[in-house]
């Protein structure tokens, strides 16, 4: 076995798969300085990658799936919403029958002064001119501030008629918000139940593709799909690369159709392969 130094580590990749003895141990020497280490490369190609990065953007839309879903199970703010109409629509109606009973427990208690008035004013046991006199004008105020009480009884039994129709509107309006809510949590918890387990074929089928690759082209593929939302790979097609549409010089499109190396797009970085 002999050792080579080498500056990068595609460098490095594309000297050993030219090497036509099989295997070849390269020195990367990385342009920030760390320690020195020793990689061993078997063939990897760019083709090999784009397979993998299909089953790898498989995956992070399952990932998107299960978060999505994670966001949205519990209850939504359209339900907190009806309940808390709910809420205070009975809160409402409880405040006006409790003025209601009030009201009653007043008129009941003018009623009880204003009949031995009427009463002692009428039975003749009264024969006093000015008592008669005192007598009258003490009634007359009790039934003025009956009739007073009697127009706002009137208009507080309309309130408490709005009040209850209020609250059986919302309680029907509660009631559809969380059947649809309950409806809407099933086929959530199915999604992502769904997800999970198509996430979980597609890691065995990463592993079973990533069998055999090199760790250095391995490598640059996972630093590319970190920098490029999750496409380390691009398509050439017409000579045009599809990551960045540059159009790309005639013996980059041969290197790329020969596919003895990994090459990359001089604009985007992308390992590209032919479309």
């Amino acid at each position: 076995m002999r050792f080579r130094l080498y500056g990068s580590l595609t460098e490095a990749y594309n000297s050993a798969r030219a090497d036509r003895r099989g295997m070849l141990a390269v020195h990367l020497i990385p342009n920030s300085f760390v320690p020195r280490s020793y990689c061993t490369f078997f063939m990897t190609s760019a083709a090999d990658l784009y397979a993998l990065q299909e089953i790898d953007l498989q995956r992070d839309a399952r990932r998107g799936i299960i978060a999505d879903v994670e966001l949205r199970l519990g209850e939504t703010d359209e339900l907190y919403e009806a309940r808390e109409i709910v809420e205070d629509s009975v809160a409402s109606l409880d405040r006006m029958r409790r003025r209601q009973r009030e009201f009653e427990a007043q008129l009941q208690d003018l009623d009880a002064k204003i009949l031995p008035l009427e009463t002692k004013l009428y039975d003749g046991s009264v024969r006093n001119p000015k008592e008669l006199t005192d007598l009258q004008k003490e009634l007359d105020s009790f039934k003025e501030r009956r009739q007073k009480l009697d127009e706002q009884g009137l208009a507080l039994i309309e309130n408490v008629e709005s009040a209850t129709k209020a609250l059986a509107e919302a309680r029907a309006e509660v009631e559809r918000v969380e059947t649809e809510w309950q409806n809407e949590q099933k086929h959530l918890t199915a999604d992502k139940a769904k997800a999970e387990t198509e996430l979980k074929t597609l890691d065995g089928q990463r592993n079973q593709r990533k069998k055999g690759m090199e760790a250095g082209a391995l490598g640059l593929y996972e630093q590319l799909r970190g920098n490029k939302q999750g496409r380390a790979v691009a398509r050439v097609e017409r000579g045009i690369c599809q990551g960045c549409r540059v159009t790309l010089p005639t013996h980059l499109t041969q290197r790329i159709r020969v596919g003895r190396e990994l090459v990359q797009c001089p604009r985007c970085e992308r390992i590209l392969v032919s479309g």
